[in-house]
């Protein structure tokens, strides 16, 4: 997609072997490329292409196979080192007596002239002394390359999690990768530094750029926005303590169309444009750019990309959840009108007022509640619907509403007239008012219309048949008085008599179709009409017999009519009923953002007392399936598509540029961490019972506080002797006669503040799991393509988050030691 267009020589040449290299095991590669030439020149590729795959993931395995490799490059031809574009370094700790020497990781760079991706998250020994050794080249570089500062082709380097690294390293080593294209520093400290995040000014093909978890702020991010500028696509800055400033200074900085490129020339970039450009929606559409080009640049090696050699248009993919932005800053974000990927998360709601020392008095300052991201809804809808395609956000925008009452304007309006143009020495009129004639008091005369003609006549009280009649005997009486007058007339004036003749209906291809005439009203939405269109005024006049006959023929002969969803009209009607729907409820909706491919709600509750919750969240799914049906059927009535065997195909492709949704993820918020016990002894043994098996575990477990075993005694001997206790009643202490018995225990009443508890997931899988059964079910009575009612064919996805209590401590080697002892 990114990449140059395959020659006509490499897309027609199909070689099985190339197929099968990728499934074989490293002994099977090594023994197939000693065979012949033409195998070594498929088979190498495969072993040298990431040769750090083939290591293994244990300890002492991962660093026994990288001293090899080192060591084998040295004497290595170099046609075969060139065919390595990746080293992918699995995280496996360091043992006690220390891993790799410092210059592993020069030689490695300056051994492999063709790599272009560098993946060492976590790894312990990417250090402080390892990234030095890029200082002072080797011998055989200087011998090769002298005096030339050692610059290496790396494209992608994840260095995340590194904690043995130091800002001196970092800094000196980024000087030395000036064509990175992506690069990840999260949960590296050390990256925090001043001077690290300084050298990313001079990284020019920079476009994705993680920096994750290092608990920057507004004073580190305005060192970011502005080494970085316009050039960086993917930023990702999640987990943080960024505010609004930061959300400012992007907007000043990272979100512009025009750049200053004063590094390198370039081609002629083309003109710029407030729309998306021609070309760009398949390159920077994609909903993870960073796992894009991680996938491109690990699977061989790729020529220009087509996203270095794009214009600097700012950040398009913004991932800024887990930070102190309000919504307010979200919402400057999204009027730039520029994101396609935005991750909010669940953004601060309480802004805690910072504690004063000084004060002698201690007052409680009560925090200030901020609004929440329901506040977003119409923000959404009008500034994010043109290129918005994924959106992380917390659920309450579904099931909350907008607020609706805006604040009052804290701007002042001033007194006077100062637009009124007051020359000096100007004198005001008289307000004299000119006289208003008044009419002539004289009484007009009411003429009323004689009332013989027109008079009310109250009908009587009878059957419809006997109206019928009635009504047939009074016009049979007016055609006779007609008929009298007219014989008078015709007595004067020759006549002519016509002499009607039957009606021959014609039916067949050659002749044109009858009109139909339905006993039925249509409806407005109908798309069958007549042939006169229900509004010809020939049908009222027709003769009774000829009426008869076309009636009782419709009665005779089953017309075939239209379906009514093959109607733009009933399309337009389902349009307008769901906009009336949705304009009634004030918040967000799918079809707001209806180039969003992915939609991820965060925090959503496992459990719920308030149904409105479960409601809102199936009706959404609801809507979803009523926007993906009627972009379906628009796409059957459109005539911007070709004809033919591909119609079905661009029918499925315009449809999904009307409705893009195809996913929706509910991350579900993590259950409530237990507290922990608290141990008086001095040692906490990892175990409670000697055996240490589930059972045994579980029973100590339940037994820790119950002491129901011992009974109230005193010194061995019960209280409670048969005979010898008072009659007491349960539960209430009052002694009573012997010869009163005791009141019969009252019912026990309902607790009014009792309510349901409502498993989300489960009432959305019922759901889900109906609408499926009824379409499948439809499926298999042979109905292609079947409509069903809130059908949705998306996929929904839960995630469900463990609570990690105890993560462990690392130490220097990388090593993870849980509860005080265990080691991994």
């Amino acid at each position: 997609m990114d990449d140059l267009l395959p020659s006509y020589e490499s897309a027609i040449e199909q070689n099985p072997w190339e197929l099968v290299a990728k499934y074989l095991p490293s002994d099977d590669l090594c023994s197939a490329a000693l065979v012949c030439q033409k195998w070594f020149e498929i088979f190498t590729p495969r072993l040298w292409g990431n040769p750090a795959s083939h290591f293994g993931v244990q300890n002492d395995t991962v660093y026994v196979a990288l001293t090899r490799f080192k060591r084998t490059l040295f004497w290595s031809r170099l046609c075969v080192r060139e065919l390595t574009h990746t080293l992918h370094l699995p995280p496996a700790h360091a043992e006690i007596y220390g891993g790799p020497h410092c210059e592993w990781l020069r030689d490695c760079l300056e051994r492999l002239p063709n790599l272009q991706c560098l993946i060492v998250n976590g790894l312990p020994f990417f250090d402080h002394a390892s990234l030095l050794t890029l200082r002072h080249s080797s011998l055989w570089w200087r011998s090769n390359h002298p005096s030339a500062f050692p610059v290496f082709g790396l494209r992608l380097l994840d260095a995340s999690g590194c904690s043995n690294a130091t800002s001196t390293g970092l800094s000196e080593a980024l000087t030395h990768f000036p064509d990175l294209v992506s690069l990840d520093l999260s949960r590296t400290i050390a990256a925090k530094d001043e001077t690290v995040l300084s050298k990313l000014k001079f990284l020019r093909n920079l476009r994705v750029l993680k920096l994750r978890g290092l608990g920057l702020r507004d004073s580190d991010f305005s060192i970011i926005a502005i080494s970085v500028g316009t050039r960086v696509r993917s930023l990702d800055v999640r987990e943080n303590h960024l505010t609004d400033g930061s959300a400012r200074l992007l907007l000043n900085h990272c979100l512009k169309e025009t750049s200053n490129d004063f590094l390198r020339p370039r081609s002629p970039l083309p003109p710029v444009r407030h729309s998306r450009p021609l070309g760009e929606t398949d390159i920077f559409g994609t909903e993870d750019l960073d796992a894009h080009l991680r996938k491109k640049l690990t699977q061989g090696f790729v020529g220009s990309l087509a996203i270095e050699e794009a214009r600097d248009v700012g950040v398009t993919h913004l991932y800024l959840s887990k930070n102190s932005v309000t919504v307010e800053g979200f919402s400057g974000l999204l009027r730039s009108r520029r994101l396609q990927v935005l991750d909010i998360g669940t953004p601060p709601t309480v802004l805690q007022r910072p504690q004063n020392l000084l004060e002698e008095e201690e007052e409680e300052d009560e925090d200030l509640i901020l609004p929440g991201v329901e506040k977003l809804t119409p923000v959404l809808a009008e500034y994010a619907a043109e290129r918005m395609v994924y959106l992380r956000i917390n659920y309450a925008v579904v099931t909350e509403d907008a607020p609706v009452d805006r604040v009052p304007s804290l701007r002042a309006e001033l007194g006077g007239d100062l637009a009124k143009y007051t020359p000096s020495g100007a004198h005001e009129l008289e307000a004299t008012e000119p006289p208003q004639p008044e009419l002539e008091s004289t009484d007009n005369a009411i003429y009323e219309l004689p009332g013989d003609l027109v008079r009310p006549v109250e009908l009587p009280l009878s059957s419809p048949l006997t109206e019928a009649t009635q009504t047939s005997q009074e016009s049979t009486s007016l055609t006779k008085d007609v008929r009298e007058s007219m014989k008078v007339k015709r007595a004067r004036t020759p006549t002519i008599e016509v002499t009607p003749e039957k009606r021959e209906i014609k039916r067949g291809p050659a002749y044109a179709p009858e009109p139909v005439w339905s006993k039925l009203p249509l409806s407005p939405v109908s798309p069958i009409l007549d042939i006169s269109g229900g509004l010809s005024p020939i049908a009222n006049f027709m003769d009774g017999a000829t009426r008869t006959s076309s009636v009782s023929s419709d009665e005779e002969r089953q017309t075939i009519t239209k379906p009514r969803q093959n109607s733009t009209y009933y399309v337009e009607d389902r349009r307008a009923r769901l906009d009336l729907r949705q304009a009634k409820e004030n918040r967000f909706h799918p079809g707001m953002i209806p180039k969003a491919h992915t939609l991820v709600l965060t925090d959503v509750p496992t459990t719920t007392e308030n149904p409105e919750i479960v409601r809102r969240l199936i009706q959404f799914i609801k809507d979803c399936a009523e926007e993906a049906y009627i972009a379906r059927l628009r796409a059957k009535h459109t005539y911007a598509l070709p004809p033919g065997r591909s119609r079905t195909i661009a029918e499925r492709e315009y449809a999904r540029s009307l409705f893009a949704l195809r996913r929706i993820v509910f991350e579900m918020s993590p259950p409530q961490a237990a507290p922990k016990k608290i141990s008086t002894s001095w040692r906490q043994y990892p175990t409670k019972s000697s055996t240490e098996d589930a059972d045994s575990e579980a029973f100590w477990e339940a037994a820790t506080h119950d002491f129901s075993f011992f009974g109230d005694e005193e010194c061995g001997l019960p209280n409670a002797e048969p005979g010898r206790h008072l009659p007491l009643t349960a539960m209430s202490g009052l002694m009573l006669a012997p010869h009163r018995p005791a009141p019969a225990p009252k019912s026990r009443q309902p607790n009014d503040d009792f309510r349901p508890v409502f498993d989300v997931v489960s009432e959305i899988a019922r759901f889900r799991n109906d609408r499926k059964a009824v379409y499948h079910g439809a499926m298999q009575y042979g109905e292609q393509d079947p409509f069903v009612e809130d059908y949705w064919p998306g996929d929904i996805s839960v995630v469900r988050k463990p609570i990690d209590s105890d993560p462990g401590h690392v130490d220097y080697y990388g090593n993870r030691y849980e509860s005080g002892y265990l080691y991994r």
